[in-house]
C-alpha cells in the first residue's frame, strides 16, 4: 500500500495545499505528487462565518483530488491531513484561539474546533463527489437521470485555461486556471492556482500581489514568465476512467486524522530537513506576514522549554517595550505602523508654514496611508516610494536589535525567513546584515518556498504521531466498566446496587442522544453541552458533528459549529493554584472551598468576546459551558470518581483546573535536615492532588448549581456509549430516593499491603488484580448511586449531586443539618482494608482538628474506627491454630516512650533504609472477629496482616501520615511518602492499646431473638454505633426508629437482611430491600421507622447460619460540641 498525506498551508489570506507521497514511511521518505501546489485566495466577502473560510480550504482539497484522479494508483491511501496554521491555537485538540488579526479577519474563529468543522466540510465534499461518481456511474438506467444531464452539461462547459511557464533553467511546467460557468451562462476564471514545485516560489501571507513581470536582482531567485500560452481544453469533472477504488479513499477522508500545527514551526521543519539546511545546527527560523512567528531548532529538534530559549519558543508575545510585544512591531500590521509615522513626520514638516488650523486639518488629511497591506507597501518600495523604502529599513533594523540577544543566547548557526514579506527580501536583506553584524556572525537565508516548507513540515510532524501511534488504553484498570444493562447474579454480595427510577426510562447510546440534541439546535440554534472534569468532551462533539451532518443532508440547514469552553480558561492564575496545592512534594493541599469556577477561572473577557461572535447553529462544549447564557438547553455529562481515577493512570484525562506549569520552589528556603517529607510525585500522584484540592470542590459546586437547569443529565463513564436521563426525570428520580434505602456503588483498590479476602467474596470483581487492599463501601466523596429503569439499563451518578438537594431528606434534624449540610459534608465512612495474606497498614497517625482546618481546609477531622470482620484464623478452618497465621492490630504507645527517641527511630529509618523495632515503640494487640478498636486522631495506629478491618469513620480520608512503611515499595515501584513532619505534631504519647478496645454493652436482650448492643465510641468521636446479634430464624422482626437521623448499616455476618419500610407519599406503600454480607446501605432519617428480618439462603447447611450480625452507625446528639 503507498500512503499519502494531504499538507495544507493555512494563511490569513489564502490556503495552499499540497499531496505528499510517503515512499518509506519509517525513513520518512517524501514526494510532492507532479510537484504542484494547489492555491486559493479567500474572497474578499468573506467576513464573519468561519464556514465559508474553511470551505475554501475543501476547495482547494477539492482541487488536489480532481487532479489526483489521473494519477491515482491501485494501493494509493490518503492516511492523514496535516495542517500549518497561524496561531495561537491548542494545536493538539484543534481548537483555535485566533482572534481578529488572521484567518481574514474573522472574529468567529475565537474558540473553534477546527477540526470538527474541517471533518464536518470533508463530508460534504465526500458528498459532493459521491454524487459526482454516483451521476457519471448510475446504478440504474432510471437513477438521477435528472442530474445526470445536468452535469454532462457543466462538463462541456467545464474549461482550463493552461499557462506554459519558461524559467531561467529552461524547466516548462503547466498552471491550470479552471474556467466555470455562471448562474447566467458566462464563464469566470476561479481562484484555482497550481504552482511548479521545480521553481516555485511563495506568495504573501496577506496577499497574492507578486509581480508576474518584475525581474528580480539576485539570479538565485530570479522567475522569468516570458513564454505564456492559453489553450482552452474540455476536462470533466470526473473522467471515463475514473477508479471506484479512489472513492472509496475519498469517503474516508473525514475519518482519518487531521493535524494541525504551527505554521511558523512548520515552515522551521520544512526548511531544515532540506537538502541545503542540513549542515547547520542551531537554527531561528521566522515567520513575517500577518503575524510574527518564530522556531528555535538545534539538530533538526524542535526546542520549546530551554534556557537557552523564551517560553514554548515563542518570540511573538515577547515585550518589545513597556507597551508592546514583539508581534506589534515584526509583522504586516508593524511595518505599516512604520510608514505611517514617517509620512506623519513628513506631513509635519511639510507645513510647518501653515498656520495651527491648517496645519492640524492637513496632517488629520495626510498623516494616514491607503496602505492596507504588505503588498501594496512592497510594490511602492519597489517603485522607489522613499518613505517605502525607509520603512522596511527601519524594520529591518528594528527586527536586527530585537533578535541580538536571542541569537547569541542560542548560538544560532543560520536564521531562515519566510512568510509574506521574505517576497521583499530585497528591501530588507542588507539592513537586516549590517544590524546583525554589528553584534554577532550569523548567516540569514530569505525563503521563498514559503508554502511549500510549510506543506512539507506540517506532514514531517504529523508523520511522527502516524508512525508511533498505537491503541492506547483509555482506562487503566482490571476492573469492568458499568454495564449498560444490569444482568449479573445478586444472590451474594451485589457489585452494582441499583435503583429503579419512579418514572421515564433512561436512554442508551448517541444515536437516541444525537436525536434529542439535533432537536434541541434545530428550535434554539445553541447547545450547551457542560460537564465533569475527565470527560471525553471531543467524543461527544464527534458523534453528534457527524450524526448532525446526516441529517441536515435532507434539509437546507447550515453545517454546524463547535466552540470549545478551555478558550475563556484563565491561563495566569497559577499563584491563585500554588495556594491551594501547597508544596510541589508533598501529597497534601488545601480545599479550595472559597473559589468560584466563573469568578476564579474564567476570563471574562474572553467569555464576552466568544459570546459576541458566535456563528449559529452552534454548540459551546466543555466545563463552563453553561455561562454563556442561562437561557439555552444544558446537557450535563458527568463522570464518576473511580472511571477518572482510571483514565488519570492511562494518562487519557487529566486535572482541568491545575496550574500551567508546576512551580519548583526554592529549596534553599527548606531545612536540609532528616525532617524533611519532600517526595517527588509521580505525574499521577500530582493530577489526583489537583483533583481532590482544586477540581473536586470547584466542579462540584457548579454541578450543584446547574441541576435545575440541566435539560438532559449524561453518564459519561463508557466510551462510546452514554446513558442520560431527561432532566426533569433525573431531578424526580432524586428526590425520590432521598425517601428509600440507598446503597452506593462500592469499587476497589489494589495496594501493596492488599490481601486476597474480598476476591473470595465479592465473586463479581475482576480476579485479575494481584490484590484487593481497599473497598470504598461508602466514602461519599469517591461513590456514585446507580438509577435503573424497567428496562434494567443503568445509569450512575454522583453522590455530591444528590446529597446537595437533599441533604436535609438525610440528616433529619436541624442541628446536624447545621454541622453537616454542606453538599459534600456527609459525615461517616464504611471502608473495607484487607491484609488477609498481605502485609501490615503503614505505622500512621490523623491530624487534630485544628490542624485539619488550619492546614487542609477540611470541616472535621480524620477519626477513624477499627471494626474486624473476618481473621484468617477464623475464615479457614485448617489455620485455626496456626500461630504465624494469627491477626493483630498495632495502637498506641507503650508506657514511657520518649517522643523525641521515636522521632530520631523514624529519621534513621528513612535515611538509612533501616528497619524499625516497632514494637518496642508501639503496642501490637491480637485481634478477633467482632472486636472493634477506637481510633480517634492523634492515635498511633495500623492494621496487622491476616484480617479484614470495616473502618467505620469520618469521612475525610486521605489525610494519613505515614510515619513508618515497612521499606517496602508500592505497586508503581517507588518507596511510598512518608509524613513524619506533619505526624510527629498530631501525636498523643498517652495512649495506650487496650484502653482504645470497645467495650460493648448489652441495651436489650430478648431470649432466641436478638441482642442489641451498644459499642461506645471515643469522646472525640462524633458517632456512635449500635450492634444487632440477631438469631438465625426468619420468623425474627426487629422493629427500628431512626429518631430523626440516618442510620448508616452493614451485616457483618449472615447471609442477608431484608428492610421493609413504608413509602412517604399519599399511600404509604409497603417496600422491601435485601442487602447481602458486608452491604452497606443507608436509611434517611425520611424514614421513621424500618423492619429488620434475616434472610437465610441455604437453609441445609445449619452450621453456617449460627448468627447474624448488623452494624448501625449513627450521628450523636451532642457532636457539635465536639467540632467547635
Amino acid at each position: 500500500m503507498s500512503s499519502l498525506i494531504i499538507g495544507l498551508d493555512i494563511g490569513g489570506s489564502h490556503v495552499t495545499a499540497a499531496l505528499v507521497r510517503i515512499e518509506q514511511l519509517s525513513n520518512r521518505t517524501l514526494s510532492i505528487e507532479r510537484d504542484q501546489l494547489y492555491s486559493r485566495p479567500y474572497k474578499k466577502s468573506i467576513n464573519k462565518d468561519p464556514r465559508l473560510i474553511i470551505s475554501t480550504w475543501i476547495d482547494c482539497i477539492d482541487d488536489l483530488l480532481q487532479n489526483f484522479v489521473n494519477d491515482y494508483e491501485e494501493n494509493d491511501t490518503i492516511i492523514g491531513i496535516a495542517c500549518g496554521i497561524p496561531g495561537p491555537m491548542d494545536y493538539e485538540r484543534g481548537i483555535s484561539y485566533i482572534q481578529s488579526t488572521t484567518l481574514h479577519k474573522c472574529n468567529s474563529f475565537f474558540g473553534l474546533n477546527l477540526r470538527l468543522s474541517f471533518q464536518s466540510s470533508l463530508r460534504e465534499l465526500i458528498s459532493r463527489w459521491k454524487y459526482k461518481f454516483d451521476a457519471k456511474y448510475p446504478i440504474s438506467s432510471c437513477s438521477n437521470i435528472s442530474y445526470l444531464k445536468k452535469q454532462t452539461i457543466s462538463e462541456k462547459l467545464q474549461q482550463t485555461k493552461q499557462i506554459t511557464i519558461k524559467s531561467s533553467k529552461d524547466c516548462n511546467t503547466s498552471l491550470n486556471f479552471t474556467v466555470v460557468p455562471t448562474i447566467n451562462g458566462e464563464f469566470q476564471e476561479s481562484e484555482l492556482s497550481i504552482k511548479d514545485m521545480r521553481n516555485y516560489c511563495a506568495l504573501q501571507e496577506d496577499n497574492d500581489c507578486y509581480d508576474e513581470n518584475k525581474n528580480m536582482n539576485d539570479s538565485s531567485h530570479e522567475i522569468y514568465f516570458d513564454d505564456i500560452k492559453i489553450n482552452l481544453i474540455e476536462t470533466p469533472l470526473i473522467n471515463d476512467n475514473f477508479p471506484s477504488k479512489l472513492l472509496s479513499t475519498i469517503e474516508q477522508l473525514s475519518e482519518i486524522p487531521i493535524s494541525f500545527y504551527n505554521d511558523a514551526t512548520c515552515f522551521a521543519v520544512g526548511e531544515a530537513t532540506s537538502v541545503h539546511n542540513r549542515d547547520y545546527d542551531r537554527i531561528l527560523a521566522l515567520t513575517l506576514g500577518t503575524g510574527f512567528g518564530s522556531t528555535f531548532i538545534d539538530r533538526c529538534e524542535i526546542i520549546k522549554n530551554h534556557p537557552d530559549v523564551p517560553s514554548g519558543g515563542m518570540l511573538w508575545n515577547y515585550p518589545y517595550d513597556e507597551n508592546s510585544i514583539a508581534d506589534d512591531w515584526f509583522s504586516t500590521r508593524g511595518l505599516i505602523k512604520i510608514y505611517n509615522t514617517i509620512l506623519e513626520q513628513k506631513s509635519f514638516e511639510n507645513h510647518s508654514d501653515v498656520s495651527t488650523n491648517e496645519q492640524q486639518s492637513s496632517v488629520n488629511t495626510d498623516k494616514k496611508s491607503n496602505i492596507v497591506d504588505g503588498c501594496s507597501l512592497t510594490e511602492q518600495a519597489s517603485n522607489g516610494d522613499q518613505s517605502a523604502i525607509k520603512a522596511f529599513q527601519i524594520f529591518a533594523q528594528r527586527l536586527g536589535n530585537f533578535l541580538v540577544p536571542h541569537i547569541k543566547k542560542f548560538k544560532t548557526d543560520l536564521i531562515i525567513i519566510g512568510g509574506g514579506l521574505a517576497q521583499a527580501w530585497y528591501l530588507i536583506e542588507d539592513e537586516l546584515n549590517t544590524t546583525l553584524k554589528n553584534f554577532c556572525d550569523v548567516q540569514v537565508y530569505f525563503s521563498l518556498s514559503h508554502e511549500k516548507s510549510i506543506c512539507l513540515g506540517a506532514i514531517q510532524q504529523q508523520l511522527s504521531i502516524l508512525i508511533e501511534s498505537k491503541n492506547k488504553c483509555i482506562r487503566q484498570t482490571f476492573q469492568n466498566l458499568l454495564p449498560v444493562i444490569k444482568t449479573i447474579n445478586t444472590d451474594q454480595y451485589d457489585l452494582y446496587p441499583c435503583h429503579e427510577i419512579p418514572i421515564g426510562y433512561i436512554g442508551v447510546g448517541y444515536k437516541q442522544l444525537n436525536e434529542k440534541m439535533f432537536r434541541l439546535i434545530e428550535q434554539h440554534q445553541i447547545l450547551l453541552i457542560d460537564g465533569f472534569v475527565g470527560t471525553y468532551f471531543d467524543e461527544y462533539a464527534y458523534e453528534l458533528n457527524k450524526y448532525y451532518h446526516q441529517k441536515i443532508k435532507t434539509k437546507n440547514l447550515s453545517s454546524l459549529i463547535f466552540y470549545d469552553t478551555r478558550t475563556f480558561l484563565k491561563i495566569d492564575t497559577n499563584n491563585k493554584q500554588d495556594l491551594y496545592l501547597q508544596y510541589s512534594k508533598s501529597i497534601f493541599g488545601k480545599l479550595a472551598i472559597d473559589l468560584d469556577f466563573k469568578n476564579d477561572f474564567i476570563d471574562l473577557n474572553k467569555l464576552n468576546y466568544l459570546k459576541k461572535n458566535l456563528s449559529y447553529p452552534c454548540v459551546i462544549i466543555g466545563p463552563g459551558a453553561s455561562f454563556i447564557n442561562e437561557i439555552s438547553p444544558l446537557i450535563y455529562i458527568d463522570l464518576t470518581k473511580n472511571e477518572l481515577y482510571y483514565r488519570i493512570c492511562a494518562e487519557t484525562s487529566f486535572s482541568y483546573l491545575k496550574p500551567a506549569e508546576i512551580i519548583q520552589e526554592d529549596n534553599s528556603l527548606r531545612s536540609n535536615d532528616d525532617d524533611n517529607d519532600d517526595y517527588e510525585l509521580s505525574s499521577a500522584a500530582y493530577e489526583k492532588k489537583c483533583l481532590y484540592f482544586l477540581d473536586y470542590p470547584i466542579f462540584n459546586k457548579l454541578k450543584q448549581e446547574l441541576l435545575p437547569r440541566m435539560t438532559f443529565y449524561v453518564d459519561g463513564q463508557r466510551p462510546h456509549c452514554p446513558t442520560w436521563l431527561h432532566g426533569h426525570t433525573f431531578r424526580q428520580a432524586i428526590a425520590y430516593l432521598a425517601n428509600v434505602p440507598i446503597r452506593v456503588r462500592p469499587w476497589f483498590e489494589a495496594g501493596s499491603w492488599g490481601g486476597q479476602w474480598l476476591k473470595s467474596i465479592c465473586t463479581n470483581i475482576s480476579q485479575l488484580s494481584e490484590n484487593y487492599a481497599w473497598s470504598f463501601e461508602m466514602i461519599t466523596p469517591e461513590n456514585g448511586i446507580i438509577l435503573s429503569d424497567k428496562n434494567n439499563h443503568l445509569l450512575e451518578f454522583s453522590w455530591d449531586l444528590f446529597y446537595s438537594s437533599q441533604a436535609n431528606r438525610i440528616l433529619g434534624n436541624d442541628k446536624h443539618y447545621r454541622l453537616f449540610g454542606g453538599s459534600n459534608d456527609f459525615p461517616i465512612r464504611f471502608d473495607f482494608l484487607d491484609t488477609m495474606d498481605g502485609g501490615n497498614l503503614s505505622i500512621q497517625c490523623h491530624p487534630n482538628l485544628q490542624y485539619m482546618r488550619t492546614n487542609f481546609g477540611e470541616k472535621i477531622t480524620q477519626d477513624e474506627t477499627y471494626y474486624i470482620v473476618e481473621t484468617k484464623q477464623h475464615w479457614k478452618e485448617e489455620y485455626k491454630n496456626d500461630k504465624n497465621s494469627s491477626a493483630h492490630v498495632y495502637l498506641g504507645f507503650h508506657d514511657n516512650v520518649n517522643p523525641k527517641e521515636f522521632h530520631q527511630a523514624l529519621l534513621t529509618s528513612r535515611r538509612e533504609h533501616e528497619k524499625l523495632n516497632v514494637e518496642k515503640y508501639i503496642q501490637r494487640i491480637p485481634s478477633n472477629i467482632h472486636d472493634f478498636f477506637l481510633i480517634p486522631n492523634e492515635t498511633i495506629h495500623a492494621s496487622g496482616q491476616n484480617q479484614v478491618v470495616l473502618e467505620i469513620s469520618a469521612t475525610p480520608y486521605i489525610y494519613t501520615f505515614k510515619l513508618y512503611d515497612w521499606l517496602r515499595l508500592d505497586l508503581d515501584g517507588r518507596l511510598r511518602p512518608l509524613n513524619i513532619k506533619h505526624g510527629m505534631k498530631n501525636l498523643k504519647f498517652d495512649r495506650h492499646g487496650e484502653q482504645l478496645r470497645s467495650q460493648p454493652i448489652t441495651m436489650k436482650f430478648e431470649q432466641d431473638k436478638y441482642e442489641e448492643q451498644h459499642l461506645p465510641t471515643h469522646d472525640l468521636h462524633f458517632y456512635d454505633v449500635q450492634r444487632l446479634i440477631i438469631e438465625s430464624n426468619e420468623s425474627i422482626e426487629i422493629i427500628r426508629l431512626t429518631e430523626n437521623r440516618f442510620h448508616l448499616c452493614m451485616l457483618v455476618e449472615g447471609d442477608a437482611i431484608e428492610i421493609e419500610f413504608n413509602t412517604i407519599d399519599n399511600n404509604e406503600q409497603k417496600q422491601i430491600r435485601q442487602y447481602n454480607y458486608i452491604e452497606t446501605f443507608l436509611i434517611p432519617a425520611s424514614i421513621n421507622q424500618y423492619r429488620i428480618r434475616p434472610i437465610i439462603k441455604n437453609k441445609t447447611n445449619e452450621k453456617k447460619h449460627r448468627q447474624f450480625v448488623l452494624l448501625i452507625a449513627y450521628l450523636k446528639w451532642d457532636c457539635e460540641k465536639l467540632l467547635k
